[in-house]
């Protein structure tokens, strides 16, 4: 199916125009598991949504393949399937700036974000990325201002809610049908059994960390808004694009405080996580390890990204008595931003990799003596 045609297909079921069944519904699972936005009823209710909308650039028309506007924010989203992305220079960084002068001419509240739909999650390439790109890291782009959402993840949850929702009306209800076949054609069918025996791992880890276990080692919740700590590498959403070629880093993160209970923070902005994950290495830059680990990283709310230079780690810890000094004095960038970082092992001493997780709970259960370890050098010194 060519872009458009699904591009289309995707309007006609979130359009208030097109489909006075559901729209209401798909939309609001649409914001659920793809944009990740919380939106109101009151904002829902105000939604225009357009295919192919038209923007002018250098002196001709280009065309957004989804928009939703509502009385609060313009989301322009970018959809690509197949193997290779054809992209024209500056593409989405136009795209975006579009919606930013959109928030601007209307006065609107929330901050513009592109949404990039591939099958995997990838992100734009910097040509169409522009300066959104970090500079010294080739394959990352802001998620500030570009969020890479997968058909094979965020998409198939959406679709499958609105399977469990089928409209009477037969011509909508082929549309989410034709969707639907198309987005389970982006599944690698191989791969189900084995992201489901991680994602039991995680889950059996994630309800280890109870009130009780987060109070005793300084640890708290965040919410899971788009880019809140419950959302910012979440196993939920990264285990399903682990095995391609878009990044992929799920994790289960949580805010680490002092003994009052408060986050603690750095210049505002910045703050202390702990986290536990680990990392497919597809995109990486400086080789690192592919192994489960858990370690200690300052998330940034200005870019959206945890920190990683070694310079602006060791500024912000070095003396300050948060972390253990030898922590923060063998910090270095191959850590990619988790200082204290510890390979977890089973309980043969093996480390523990992606493709070779087994009995989930008895795995979580000695992985969680390790990171009480290195938790309680955190809490104690």
């Amino acid at each position: 199916m060519q872009e458009t045609e699904l591009t289309n297909l995707m309007y006609e079921l979130l359009s208030p125009e097109k489909n006075s069944e559901r729209w209401r519904l798909y939309l609001e699972l649409f914001d659920k598991h793809v944009l990740r936005l919380n939106m109101t009823a009151a904002e829902l209710s105000t939604t225009k949504v357009y295919h192919q909308y038209p923007t002018q650039f250098i002196g001709r028309t280009r065309y957004i393949d989804l928009a939703i506007i509502t009385n609060k924010r313009f989301i322009p989203v970018e959809v690509k399937t197949g193997e290779d992305y054809r992209e024209q220079d500056n593409q989405c960084r136009d795209y975006w700036l579009e919606a930013e002068k959109y928030h601007e001419r209307h006065a609107l509240t929330e901050p513009p974000v592109l949404y990039y739909l591939t099958p995997e999650g990838d992100s734009p390439s910097r040509e169409s990325a522009g300066d959104f790109g970090f500079p010294d890291r080739s394959n990352f782009i802001r998620s500030d201002k570009i969020d890479a959402v997968a058909f094979c993840s965020e998409g198939f949850s959406w679709i499958v809610d609105c399977e469990d929702n089928p409209p009477k009306d037969i011509d909508t209800k082929n549309n989410l049908e034709s969707v639907s076949k198309e987005i389970r054609g982006m599944l690698r069918p191989d791969l189900q059994r084995q992201t489901g025996i991680v994602d039991n791992f995680f889950t059996a880890l994630d309800k280890r960390f109870d009130e009780s276990f987060c109070r005793k080692y300084h640890l708290k919740r965040g919410g899971n808004r788009r880019m809140e700590i419950g959302d910012c590498y979440t196993y939920k959403r990264y285990i399903d694009r682990f095995f391609g070629r878009a990044f992929s880093w799920p994790s289960i993160c949580f805010y680490c405080t002092d003994a009052a209970g408060d986050v603690i923070k750095f210049d505002d902005d910045k703050e202390l996580w702990f986290r536990v994950g680990c990392y497919n290495g597809e995109c990486s830059y400086i080789g690192e390890s592919t192994a489960f680990c858990a370690g200690f990283m300052i998330f940034s709310n200005e870019i959206k990204e945890g920190l990683y230079k070694e310079k602006e780690v060791k500024t912000l810890l070095d003396g300050r008595n948060i972390l253990p000094q030898e922590m923060v004095d063998v910090y270095k960038e191959s850590f990619n931003g988790l200082v204290g970082r510890t390979d977890l092992h089973d309980a043969q001493g093996n480390l523990i990799y992606f493709t070779n997780v087994v009995e989930s709970e008895v795995l979580a259960e000695h992985v969680m003596k390790q990171i009480e370890k290195l938790l309680e050098r955190f809490v104690y010194g």
